[in-house]
């Protein structure tokens, strides 16, 4: 460490201008071995160490400008009061750490507490106390920036100033003394929390809990953020790289470097009553989540299982069955410590159940409070890990089980929004519309949810024509995504707000949520099985009709969803209001609506820049807009939806009913061959071969409400039908091998077998999906029939009552 020679200081101050240039005021010396005292301040406008060293080679105008300084003025005060006080040497900061030098200012950083701890005294300065007493009640007026006490008392880096030294003497903006640590022991626990033995004895003759710790820090501020990490540790006896710039990882990085070092858990109860909750992350995200743990203290081994015990009989909560053999189980798992690994931090935690949501546990720490209870937190399952969680209510009955888990640590597990897209198309079509939407709006068909805070939205559609109503609930829950359908009641009386009905079938979903996200589980068998294209389909019937409401979304994993509301002819398989099926919808690369499942594809290309999948018409004569039935070896065209338009009212010749044209384009693999700049290689998923298409140009479906009243009308049929969505036209096309040499002979056969739309234009590829509006089964013969019964009896009911009114109208 740089020490300032406290004697040459004062003696260049005293002759300036007779002082010789090369006198070194600066000197090394070791922290272990020297007699030195250490200066302690609230930086103003500070001397670097080239301004200490290199003043008497400034020009007089600069020089005298560096003198005048505050930060100055405070060096030549400490060194006089060293001197005074008989040390030869003295350690100030802002000057003895030559900052250019990134190895000097991360030893510095890495060593201060020791520093610190190792020098004979500390001068505090305090330069807002002008009185010559410590105050010893706040004052809000004077103070008010720094929570009623010292500035001093508010920066981050004092902290370690304030405890790390065996001696502190505090002065005040005259450098009067206005008296020490010891003697002003209750009036510093009282401004800091800290308490009076660790002010007087240090942090090692009593070690506090991590929590305990970084309370003491909560309320204090730096300049940097990653100095609120880089100034606690010394305190945790910790050392890691300075990383500027890194910002709130610094803070993440420090909680790792002291789980390396200790097995206290107590660095994970941070927030215990809940004033902050943010989710994700087990680790905090600074001091600040801290602040209410100050009386937090480490349970020892020996101790963890007696006091799980008692916390079992005290909260009633099971019997304990074989409790020696557990409490030795228990002990060996509960004390084996953590450790942060790439699938996050491996730790053994007994954990409790909750009932809503079942998702969510309480895990119980080796750490207690002030009356000794044990500190429990929440945690949500999430896949194969555990993110830390505030929302749960009550738990269940049942004896805390010890279980490995892998809690979430990484700053990317917080708050993720994500993007939900509605397309209620299919809905508008039978004539249903929003009428309301709770507890929010819904812009554009697009509204954000939250990941973390399980966000729940409610719309409620009606038809008033039929009075049929029903509402869709969709959000996100314990990291899972979830949507439900559900029959609706109209208000009350005509004029009645949808304001309450919405409120009461909020509940009604919020209580239902936690069925759908587990149908999402990693315990559920049947997740093995599913795909990333995969999506869910939840149905309900409308009492005294043959509608029902049905909603599709897909998977969730990447942080947006598009969900489709529709309705149609109930088939009659909703025997209760959580009806729910998996299908497969593997994406075309537009966005069509009615979620298109693609089948047998074997190239993709994009269409102006979007991804396409695509397959070989095998010399069949397709047409863009042609539905029929498909195998795996042939399409059988039934029909085409631009022929049919005009039979249902729409103007084929409308520009919005027309084809969309697209640029086609491929994948740099694929264009590792082209003959000319018109050229488009295409190389099929399996095998070697490969098709160019010469001027290729896309045309796909488009994707507005006319098509879907199409979908809709051609859905009575139940032959889940195919549709051709997308077709790439080419002038010529032929096939290459891997070597590039044309396969003229395959070329031939495929364009004599291929269908020509126009002169000069082949059709070599296609994509063939299935519209999920076309994919159930046919309506409910049966439930017709009972519909139909009961409106005869409602009829023949109404004029039975009719008769009777008009035979007693007549005998009156």
């Amino acid at each position: 460490m740089h020490l300032l020679d406290v004697q040459a200081v004062l003696d260049r101050e005293q002759d300036i201008h007779q002082a010789d240039p090369d006198t070194e005021v600066l000197k090394y010396g070791d922290d272990k071995t020297t007699s030195y005292a250490i200066l302690s301040h609230r930086w103003g406008m500070e001397v670097s160490y080239k301004e200490m060293t290199k003043l008497l080679k400034m020009e007089e105008r600069k020089r005298d400008k560096v003198r005048q300084r505050d930060g100055y003025q405070k060096i030549i005060e400490g060194c006089e009061r060293a001197l005074k006080d008989g040390y030869k040497w003295l350690w100030v900061d802002t000057c003895c750490i030559d900052k250019r030098s990134s190895a000097e200012l991360s030893e510095a950083i890495n060593s201060m507490y020791s520093w610190y701890q190792n020098s004979q005294v500390c001068y505090a300065y305090i330069g807002d106390i002008e009185e010559s007493s410590f105050p010893s009640e706040r004052n809000n007026s004077k103070f008010s920036k720094s929570n009623g006490w010292p500035e001093w008392f508010s920066r981050g880096w004092t902290l370690q100033e304030l405890i790390a030294p065996k001696r502190i003497e505090f002065f005040s903006k005259d450098w009067i003394h206005i008296g020490n640590k010891r003697r002003l022991g209750s009036t510093l626990e009282k401004i800091t929390r800290i308490p009076v033995d660790i002010l007087e004895h240090g942090i090692t003759s009593k070690r506090p809990s991590i929590a305990q710790i970084m309370s003491w820090a909560a309320d204090r501020r730096t300049t940097r953020v990653e100095d609120r990490a880089y100034a606690l540790m010394g305190l945790f006896g910790v050392s890691m790289p300075m990383l500027y710039g890194e910002g709130e990882k610094a803070f993440q990085k420090l909680q790792l470097e002291i789980m390396r070092m200790s097995s206290d858990q107590s660095i994970f109860a941070w927030d215990p009553y809940g004033r902050m909750p943010r989710y994700g992350s087990v680790l905090a995200d600074d001091p600040s989540y801290f602040r209410d743990c100050r009386d937090i203290r480490v349970v020892e081994s020996d101790q963890f299982v007696d006091k799980l015990a008692d916390y079992v009989h005290s909260h009633d909560i099971g019997g304990l069955e074989n409790g020696s053999e557990w409490r030795q189980t228990a002990h060996s798992q509960l004390m084996s410590g953590f450790v942060a690994t790439n699938a996050g931090i491996q730790i053994w935690l007994p954990i409790i159940p909750y009932l809503d949501p079942p998702t969510e546990f309480k895990a119980i720490l080796a750490c207690s409070d002030n009356d000794g209870k044990l500190i429990t937190i929440d945690l949500a399952s999430c896949r194969s890990t555990y993110n830390r969680s505030f929302n749960a209510t009550e738990t269940r009955k049942t004896y805390p089980l010890t279980r490995r888990l892998y809690l979430t640590y990484s700053p990317d597990a917080r708050e993720t929004p994500c993007c939900l897209t509605l397309d209620d198309r299919g809905a508008a079509c039978h004539g249903f519309t929003r009428c309301g939407t709770f507890p929010r709006d819904i812009t554009n068909n697009t509204v954000t949810l939250s990941s973390r805070t399980n966000d729940l939205m409610v719309v409620v559609y009606a038809n008033d024509e039929t009075r049929s109503h029903f509402a869709v609930g969709f959000g996100y829950y314990s990291g899972q995504g979830w949507a439900h359908a559900t029959y609706v009641k109209r208000p009350a009386t005509q004029e009645g707000s949808w304001l309450n009905s919405d409120q009461k079938v909020y509940e009604m979903m919020w209580n239902a949520r936690a069925q759908h996200a587990l149908q999402s589980m990693s315990n559920n068998p049947d997740r093995n099985n599913w795909s990333p294209h995969d999506s869910f389909v939840n149905h309900a019937h409308l009492p005294q009709s043959i509608w029902a409401a049905r909603v599709v979304w897909g998977r969730w994993d990447e942080g947006n969803l598009k969900v489709m509301v529709d309705v149609e002819q109930c088939p009659g398989c909703c025997v209760g209001p959580l009806e729910w099926t998996i299908t497969t919808n593997d994406r075309d690369g537009l966005d069509m609506p009615g979620f298109m499942k693609t089948i047998r594809t074997s190239h993709e290309l994009k269409l102006n820049n979007l991804p396409v999948q695509l397959d070989e018409c095998s010399g069949q004569t397709i047409t863009l807009g042609d539905y029929g039935e498909c195998s795996n070896t042939n399409f059988e065209c039934h029909g085409n939806i631009f022929g049919d338009m005009q039979a249902f009212g729409i103007d084929p010749t409308d520009l919005a009913n027309c084809p969309v044209v697209a640029r086609v384009s491929g994948d740099e693999d694929a264009l590792n061959y082209p003959p000319n700049q018109d050229d488009l290689t295409v190389t099929l998923q399996k095998g070697e071969n490969r098709l160019v298409l010469h001027q290729p140009i896309g045309r796909s479906l488009p994707n507005n409400q006319p098509l879907m009243r199409l979908l809709k009308a051609l859905s009575t049929d139940p032959a889940n039908k195919h549709l051709v969505t997308t077709v790439i036209h080419c002038s010529e096309f032929y096939a290459v091998d891997s070597w590039g040499q044309r396969k003229d002979s395959e070329a031939v056969a495929w364009k004599n077998q291929n269908h020509i739309e126009e002169p000069g234009l082949l059709t070599p590829l296609c994509a063939i999906a299935s519209p999920q509006v076309w994919r159930r089964e046919s309506a409910c013969a049966q439930r017709r029939e009972q519909f139909k019964s009961i409106r005869e009896q409602f009829f023949a009911l109404r004029d039975c009552v009719g008769t009777e009114a008009r035979h007693q109208s007549t005998v009156r």
